[in-house]
């Protein structure tokens, strides 16, 4: 099986809602790394502004972020 990946030049932003919906399927813990997700997704901060403002490793932001965009892409392959 082959990683799903959004093109780089794509912007991802979805609603609250949204974000609520996607943390629950992909069982995000609450914390810094959700927080950052969060930011990047509905607030549109980029992913080292996202780390900085909830507290978390730019590492941890990065790696939260690239699950979320994978199973973004994954929940539309899934529902077209």
């Amino acid at each position: 099986m082959s990683t799903i990946r959004i093109q780089k030049s794509e912007q991802v932003r979805m609603a609250p809602a949204q974000f609520a919906a996607l943390a629950e399927l992909m069982r995000l813990r609450p914390g810094p790394a959700q927080e950052s997700v969060r930011l990047h997704l509905v607030d549109g901060l980029s992913v080292p502004d996202a780390a900085r403002e909830s507290g978390c490793p730019y590492r941890h932001a990065w790696q939260a972020v690239q699950r979320a965009l994978a199973a973004i892409e994954l929940v539309r392959i899934a529902a077209p």
